[in-house]
């Protein structure tokens, strides 16, 4: 089962599990404009899809009753929408995982969550491992509201590990990109690509120096998969993401580069976008020293590469 597997990063799981044959149940309220079809799901006999949101208990228990492995993506995410409706981002992303991880642990199902980079919050020391701090700032700041959300998810899955056996994993998620991610919320990769592609300004919040490190989701798809189907990964958090850190402005001006396009680099104050209690983090880089040793996992595709395929994915959908 995949919970939120029409969403960017669950799609692509649908279409490589359906691929090895696996039989796959999609759970989807289909809220998000970040969605995209999933092609292994087209037609495939393989794949089943509920339409539903992960709050309806009932629901997601008569779902899960025949499942063996839970893929738990579903959650309310984007700076963006997080920032402009945090009290529904916070009622899915803590009660919608809830009911998840209950009936998961009811029917003893193997479960892997998406978490994130962000619950490290602004945490300056680099590279983060999976032991680093949280450091946030104001509850005033809505951003903090998903750091805290995805902390209350970790917090209840390892709880429920440690008095019911439950086997969970949790995967840190740093900035996942890739072809048929939407920019609608915010993610800055492709809304820096489809401005490129037509010849629009690159919108950079801030002065752009503030830097991320940046993720093929194909590579991300295969360490989910490997870490749910190894036994040791039982009970434990795994950073996944790449360790080669861009500028914001240096990843506006490689996209201008990569896609040959004449566009020109504009900067707008984060308080233009998202009002004035809004903080960035300066740098968000991940230590993956943890899933290396587990699972042999390291990164593969390079940000050219990714560059290159999400220019393709916008030409050819018009998106």
């Amino acid at each position: 089962m995949i919970t939120g597997g029409a969403g960017f990063i669950g799609a692509h799981l649908v279409d490589y599990l359906a691929s090895k044959g696996e039989d796959v149940l999609v759970l989807d309220d289909f809220s998000s404009d970040n969605r995209i079809v999933s092609r292994g799901s087209d037609g495939n006999e393989l794949v089943r899809v509920i339409k539903g949101s992960i709050l309806d208990q009932q629901l997601v228990e008569a779902s899960m009753q025949s499942v063996t492995k839970c893929y738990h993506l579903a959650a309310a995410l984007g700076v963006e929408r997080i920032n402009n409706d945090s009290l529904k981002s916070l009622e899915v992303n803590i009660k919608g995982t809830e009911n998840v991880l209950k009936v998961a642990s009811k029917f003893n199902i193997r479960t892997l969550i998406a978490s994130s980079s962000e619950v490290y919050g602004r945490n300056p020391i680099m590279p983060l491992t999976e032991e680093s701090d949280r450091v946030l700032g104001s509850p005033k700041v809505a951003r903090w509201s998903y750091s805290e959300a995805k902390a209350i998810d970790e917090f209840y899955a390892f709880e429920l590990h440690k008095k019911n056996s439950f086997a969970v994993t949790i995967a840190r998620l740093f900035n996942t990109v890739g072809p048929g991610q939407s920019g609608v919320y915010g993610m800055v990769l492709p809304r820096f690509v489809k401005a490129a592609l037509s010849h629009q300004p690159l919108q950079v919040y801030g002065d752009g120096s503030q830097s991320r490190s940046f993720c093929a989701v194909s590579d991300v798809v295969e360490a989910l998969v490997s870490l749910i189907n190894t036994s040791e990964s039982v009970g434990e958090a795994y950073n996944i993401g790449s360790t080669n850190e861009i500028s914001i402005k240096d990843l506006a001006q490689k996209v201008i580069d990569v896609t040959g396009s004449n566009s020109q680099i504009v900067f707008k104050k984060h308080s233009e976008m998202f009002g004035d209690n809004f903080e960035e983090p300066a740098r968000r880089v991940p230590d993956i020293s943890k899933i290396s040793k587990v699972i042999g996992w390291q990164p593969k595709k390079s940000l050219d590469a990714i560059i290159l395929e999400v220019a393709e994915y916008i030409k050819a959908n018009e998106v």
